[in-house]
């Protein structure tokens, strides 16, 4: 069995992710170990606390001097909250807790303290004559609390620097995407160019003749150099103007309805006669050309495409239904992206350009407004009136 060649072009990028990933995860591991360590560390800083105040209390009761290491052990300051209770959990003493709010040992702020105090550690037992007499509880310190929020910290960044680095890349493969469209379109317009235009003069030639059928030959040309014209347009701002839709509509409506299948049945509505928008003819026909034939191929020779034109005083609507197959539920929410396509022979680009002409180019809206299995599908356009 032969195995494919590593390639360090093909595998920098899951390397380098797998290299971050080990950063994050080393950098989390020691935050983690530090947590533990200071938690440790304070806990044993809170039990000499209470072995001093022991000792203390029975130097005390025994009229005995107080050493002074256990002085200052008890008055070393510190910053971790510590409440001092008897048997009966009643409050004896407390430290490091807010003095204007912690005014009587009775008062509801201590004694809401001490409630969640006695959440974050276990007790400390304060032990006189083989006797609990008191327990300490203890919160965590404010260096503590800072070291549990830097892990989430350091997650939130490293998933906001993700998140920015994948729009990056995203925009920028987009950016390419259209480059290289633009490109072979505009080149595509380039190459049928000249030979269109020795075409058009052999036409005129035969016409000058009196050869009859030259009239279709200049017609299919006419719609040749369309096309080209239309591939030139991309990646440049079209111009706009006033153009009855209701008429360019029909008219591409009715030039493929020439040219569909017999047993295709072609139906086109609209509720006004004429209504002038801002378009730009050739790429909105486009748009249009490429749904009609969208439907033809789902029809499979057999069946009704209906068009119709609305006015909705702000919009004019535009209504493009076959009763095809339908298209299968895993592609309707990337219908519109490069590529995709439901064809066996198709490039995929149909709908990713119909959607560019007319949201980008037209400020209008395109959609795929319902489709059903083996019941058809129903494509919306909607242009500013």
């Amino acid at each position: 069995m032969k195995f494919p060649a590593f390639s360090w072009r093909d595998n920098s990028r899951w390397l380098l992710i797998c290299a971050l990933v080990l950063v994050v995860f080393f950098i989390l591991w020691n935050l983690y170990l530090l947590v533990q360590q200071t938690e440790s560390d304070e806990r044993q800083r809170m039990e000499l606390w209470a072995l001093a105040q022991q000792q203390f209390t029975q130097n005390i009761d025994l009229n005995e001097d107080v050493d002074p290491l256990i002085f200052n052990v008890l008055t070393s300051e510190n910053n971790i909250p510590m409440i001092v209770v008897d048997a009966d959990d009643r409050i004896v003493s407390f430290n490091n807790i807010d003095p204007q709010r912690a005014v009587a040992r009775d008062s509801a702020f201590l004694k809401k303290t001490l409630a969640r105090i006695k959440r974050e550690n276990p007790p400390i037992e304060i032990v006189y004559e083989n006797t609990v007499n008191q327990r300490m509880y203890y919160g965590n310190s404010s260096l503590l609390n800072k070291l549990r929020l830097y892990p989430l910290a350091l997650l939130l960044v490293v998933l906001s620097m993700g998140t920015m680095l994948f729009v990056y890349l995203k925009a920028t493969q987009s950016a390419l995407q259209n480059k290289l469209w633009t490109g072979m379109a505009k080149e595509t317009a380039h190459q049928i160019g000249t030979p269109l235009s020795s075409l058009l003069g052999w036409v005129s030639l035969l016409q000058s003749k009196g050869v009859d059928e030259a009239k279709h030959m200049e017609k299919d040309l006419k719609r040749l150099e369309t096309i080209t014209h239309r591939f030139s347009k991309i990646g440049s701002l079209p111009t706009l103007t006033k153009t009855d839709v209701v008429a360019a509509t029909e008219e591409v409506f009715e030039y493929l309805k020439l040219r569909t299948p017999k047993g295709i049945d072609m139906v086109f509505s609209s509720e006004v006669k004429k209504k002038e928008i801002r378009l730009n003819k050739e790429l909105y026909c486009w748009v249009i050309e490429n749904l009609i034939k969208n439907s033809i191929d789902a029809l499979k020779d057999k069946g009704t495409i209906q068009l119709q034109i609305s006015d909705k005083a702000k919009q004019i609507e535009i209504l493009v239904q076959d009763n095809g197959v339908g298209i299968p539920k895993k592609m309707h929410k990337k219908i519109f992206m490069p590529g995709v396509t439901t064809k066996k022979r198709g490039w995929g680009l149909g709908l990713s350009l119909s959607r560019r002409i007319i949201e980008e180019y037209h400020n209008g809206k395109i959609g795929l407004q319902k489709t059903v299995k083996n019941q058809g599908t129903c494509f919306k356009i909607e242009l500013p009136a």
